[in-house]
């Protein structure tokens, strides 16, 4: 039996140390509703898109159904993988299917929400680890349990910031910002901290330079326990000449912080990744640099390296 030299064990420790960052630079993919989105196909506005949170590139899932849901907004996945949605245009608590993007109201009724007002509710949602469904509404500034089953909203209290989105790690639950008001003025973006015993809003820190002027926002945890948010900037400030595409960012939890990684579609306002993330550990990542190289480029790279880290071990072989 060959006995593996100190030149071939440092080629082995190179190509797992390689494999392993490889797998740490790789990004999660989103599931994001265009609800203000401008498509000259009809079928592709109000959609389920799957978006590759490093690049930007989407796939176009299918449309969400009936025409009464044009404002789908806050979605998340249940700790089974089932994915709900919050149409604020009907006030209706939604199951959506992965593989189709249909759209049917939870117990099968319209506006099953129980609520009735005039305003924009400006949904956004999580599930706890323990399964319950949190629903914020930033044009009231107020937190809600949501039955999964009948689709009713049990008020929590008032939060005392418009949160346009929620997204949970371990125990904690994290709210992001409104980009602008009613009257379209912008607004210093942060990330806040969810107490749902008070219930608060604790604010964390502003997103800063990091992230563009925007109207509303998804945000979604990972199952690293990395945060992540897609901003939608279709006619920023009420600017009608103006439909830039979303912006995808990594979120510091620590410090709110906030760091542009790619841009996608307009119109998103809506992200899901992935069941509660960290429910085991619950320990928040901070935001990394994201690697330059795409994907497949890090998996070519390993190849290489690993066809020249193997060449000793060759030569043993063939001797």
């Amino acid at each position: 039996m060959r006995v593996c030299t100190p030149l071939c064990w440092r080629s082995v420790i190179l190509v797992v140390s390689l494999a392993a960052s490889v797998s740490a630079w790789a990004q999660p993919v989103g599931y994001a509703i265009n609800s203000r989105g401008n498509f000259q196909d009809s079928s592709k506005v109000f959609a389920l898109w799957r978006i590759d949170l490093a690049t930007g590139a989407e796939t176009y899932i299918g449309w969400t159904g009936r025409g009464d849901f044009i404002d789908i907004e806050g979605i998340a996945f249940d700790s089974e993988g089932r994915l709900y949605g919050a149409d604020d245009s009907e006030d209706t608590l939604l199951r959506i299917g992965t593989e189709t993007g249909n759209a049917i109201p939870v117990g099968g009724s319209v506006r099953n929400m129980g609520i009735s007002t005039d305003i924009s509710m400006d949904f956004g949602m999580t599930f706890t680890c323990e399964g319950q469904l949190l629903v914020s509404s930033a044009g009231e500034e107020s937190l809600y349990i949501a039955d999964t089953e009948t689709g009713a909203l049990e008020s929590v209290g008032s939060l005392g910031a418009p949160i346009v989105d929620m997204a949970t790690i371990g125990s904690t639950i994290y709210g992001i910002g409104l980009g602008t008001d009613g009257d379209g003025n912008q607004l210093a973006p942060n990330l806040y901290r969810i107490d749902m015993t008070a219930p608060a809003a604790e604010l964390i820190g502003p997103l800063g330079n990091g992230a563009s002027p925007y109207n509303q926002a998804g945000l979604a945890a990972d199952e690293s326990g990395r945060l992540w948010a897609i901003t939608d900037r279709n006619r920023v400030a009420n600017n009608s000449s103006s439909e830039l595409p979303s912006e995808i960012l990594r979120i510091d939890p620590a410090s709110g912080a906030a760091t542009r990684v790619a841009e996608t579609i307009v119109g998103i306002e809506s992200l899901a990744i992935t069941p509660p993330g960290e429910c085991s550990r619950g320990t928040p990542q901070q935001a990394l640099a994201v690697s330059a190289l795409s994907i497949p480029a890090l998996w070519l790279l390993a190849l290489v390296v690993l066809a020249v880290a193997t060449a000793p071990l060759r030569r043993l072989t063939a001797s």
